[in-house]
């Protein structure tokens, strides 16, 4: 019972809940999809399992201890979330509380008649300025086309002087072969 009523071992939770909630907040922060209920639940059985892996207990008693363990540690951290989230002055309950502390709602400016209507000249510029990009990069693909005809003539041209040259030397070589016959026949002549 000692190991249990000091104030080291009433620290641990709370600095567990504590980490699970950094860690679940900021996971579910960076991508929404998750459920924060879910995301903590996930992070205090993996912190449970660290704890009783380090203690190298027996298989049984191990599961056992990692089990309430890490659902001390989720308690602790949904505890923290809903009192952070009453002392807020948010009136919402169980998982809607550790949710909305988790995942905080977004809320729109307001905005005032003036800045919401647009005048005629302030949309005849949006479109100036549009149809000028459309003009640019109509302009920048007809030059891109321009580019790849000019390289396609290249290559075609490259092809024909390459097909020229093997042509060239299969003719030389077919002159080198006659000529060797012709010496040949020249040195080597019937007595």
């Amino acid at each position: 019972m000692h190991d249990f009523l000091n104030p080291k071992s009433m620290v641990t939770p709370g600095m567990a809940g504590a980490l699970v909630m950094f860690l679940s907040n900021a996971v579910c922060f960076q991508f929404p999809e998750l459920a924060p209920r879910w995301a903590a639940l996930l992070l205090s059985f993996a912190l449970g399992g660290f704890v009783i892996a380090a203690a190298k207990l027996r298989y049984l008693p191990a599961a056992g201890y990692w089990l309430i363990n890490s659902l001390i540690i989720f308690a602790v951290a949904a505890g923290s979330a809903g009192v952070a989230a009453k002392s807020a002055g948010v009136a919402s309950t169980g998982a809607t509380a550790f949710a909305d502390f988790l995942v905080p709602s977004a809320v729109a400016q307001s905005t005032t008649l003036n800045s919401a209507v647009m005048t005629k000249a302030q949309l005849q510029a949006q479109l100036e300025s549009a149809n000028a990009r459309l003009a640019a990069q109509q302009q920048q693909l007809l030059e891109a086309q321009q580019q790849a005809a000019n390289a396609d003539a290249l290559a075609k041209q490259a092809q024909a002087q390459h097909q020229a040259l093997l042509a060239q030397q299969a003719e030389e070589g077919q002159k080198a072969k006659q000529a060797a016959t012709q010496n040949a026949n020249r040195f080597f002549k019937v007595w």
